[in-house]
């Protein structure tokens, strides 16, 4: 089957080849039972294929698409979009083929239906398919004109109505017809006679068939006659079954179109996925008398943590760590906002101190912040090479956590309320030490509110304890541990929260 559809749409294939191609793949191939059927550009050498995507046709394997020179999670949902696609066609294709046998000795009628079949499972858009079905339901019942209309259950989509253009009918007499059938979910027979709703000079009969999308009328096909003409029993008989292979048709164009929507929304979340780790430091400094090392997972694609350092010479390090209220795309953009904020500070302020950086950020995010009711918690750090000291202000943040070479580990409380709840930042400069020795671990909560199937917390004793247990580890190992013993923690379940960490450790010059 997929051999006579390939000979059949082999223009459908080549635009799609060539579609591939113009995106960078270095070559695109049609593949049944390890043999290329075809392959684009034509006359090149096959090449090893980097994405495969089977064709399957009632959970058996049909064929394959296999694209060359692309890897990325958007081309693969590319290329399997394009697979389910190719293969509701072959699907298509079986069924038609399928009918063909039976229609041979069936009425010229039922014939004109396997055609109308046919228009239409050429169509990928609604308005396409329902004015397929207006044209080949008057021409095969012969009837003087026609409508179609569907109203979406989405609200983001507005109804489609379309006409015979030889007899044009007011949408006012449409919606009669729908919303009455939609009622009795039945089809309705009226006569129209010459008043304004008429949009030409003649009444009608009107025979109206509700078509079930989905186990809900949401649309239908009108038949117009003139009044001398009312509609036989057959007439009735053939309209249900031409609705019947409209609902069919439909329905696929709706999966077809979920289908894009659903690979256009993973591209989507795939490229802001990369935008916001392009935004996180690609390369940590190096600064005499620290160990540093951080690392940030999100929840799902995109996330509301963020961390970022920020040095020049002859300038002082700053690094800081932050949280977003909440989840996905609005979390992911106010990071965005909050990062670049403080980063802006940090960078162009003449003398900056956490004090200053987190005063301004907050004077110029307080507004946005409020317009969507959310917040931010943030920790900034300022280190002083001369005294080994850190000079900071925790904005609510938590945990942080401070264990000094001689002494038990400690959380570090915050001395400000987080950006975004109040319109100025009254935190102050505090001070802790950064000796040889000395550990500063600032995470984000999604490390203390991890749970485990009973729904116990992994809490802040637990990360002051592996804080003690990993003092003499290096800031990387710290990192890479505390990551582990929350995963293992959680037992498999799903990371709830984004998960952040940045580790700062003093060691000898």
């Amino acid at each position: 089957m997929l051999v006579a559809l390939l000979s059949s749409q082999y223009t459908r294939f080549v635009t799609l080849a060539e579609a591939w191609l113009a995106m960078g793949a270095t070559s695109f191939g049609v593949w049944k039972d390890e043999r290329p059927l075809a392959h684009w550009p034509t006359g090149s050498k096959l090449r090893q294929a980097s994405l495969i995507v089977p064709l399957e046709v009632d959970d058996k394997i049909a064929g394959e698409l296999r694209v060359s020179g692309l890897n990325s999670l958007a081309a693969q949902a590319r290329l399997e979009a394009d697979a389910s696609l190719l293969s509701h066609l072959i699907k298509l294709e079986e069924e038609l083929q399928s009918m063909t046998s039976e229609l041979m000795n069936s009425q010229d009628q039922l014939l004109a239906l396997y055609r109308l079949t046919e228009s239409m499972s050429h169509h990928v858009s609604i308005d396409e398919t329902l004015n397929s079905l207006v044209f080949e339901a008057v021409r095969l019942l012969r009837v003087q004109g026609g409508f179609a209309i569907f109203v979406s259950l989405s609200k983001d989509q507005e109804p489609a109505i379309v006409q015979h253009h030889a007899c044009p009918i007011a949408e006012s007499i449409i919606w009669r017809c729908f919303w009455q059938s939609h009622a009795v979910d039945q089809e309705t027979i009226l006569t129209t006679t010459n008043s304004d709703e008429i949009e030409t000079d003649h009444d009608y009969n009107v025979l109206f068939i509700p078509i079930r999308i989905r186990g809900t009328v949401t649309a239908g096909l009108g038949l117009l006659q003139p009044p001398g003409m009312p509609f036989s029993g057959p007439d009735i008989k053939l309209a249900r079954a031409v609705a019947d292979q409209a609902s069919t048709q439909v329905e696929k164009v709706l999966l077809y179109q979920e289908s894009l929507d659903q690979a256009r929304f993973r591209t989507e979340m795939e490229l802001a996925r990369r935008v916001q780790i392009d935004l996180l430091p690609r390369q940590l400094p190096q600064i005499a008398g620290l160990d540093i090392y951080a690392h940030s997972r999100p929840a799902s694609h995109v996330g509301g943590d963020f961390y970022d350092a920020i040095y020049e010479p002859q300038r002082p390090f700053i690094f800081t760590i932050g949280d977003v209220s909440g989840k996905g795309l609005s979390a992911a953009l106010l990071m965005t906002m909050t990062r670049s904020a403080i980063h802006s500070k940090a960078h162009f302020m003449p003398e900056p101190t956490p004090e200053l950086v987190l005063k301004q950020a907050t004077e110029d995010l307080y507004d946005d912040f409020t317009q969507v009711g959310m917040f931010a918690t943030v920790f900034v750090g300022q280190y002083d090479p001369h005294n080994r000291s850190l000079y900071y202000v925790n904005a609510g943040h938590s945990p942080v956590i401070h264990r000094p070479y001689d002494a038990p580990a400690r959380m570090v409380m915050a001395n400000s309320t987080p950006l975004g709840v109040l319109p100025d930042s009254f935190g102050t400069n505090q001070q802790i030490s950064l000796r040889p020795g000395d550990l500063l671990i600032a995470a984000t909560d999604g490390f203390n509110d991890v749970r485990n199937a009973s729904g116990e917390s992994f809490g802040y004793e637990r990360l002051l304890t592996l804080a003690d247990e990993l003092a003499t580890e290096s800031a990387q190992d710290i990192t890479n541990t505390f990551f582990d013993v929350v995963d293992r923690f959680r037992s498999g379940f799903p990371q709830e929260d984004d998960q952040t960490l940045f580790v700062i450790k003093g060691v000898s010059v």
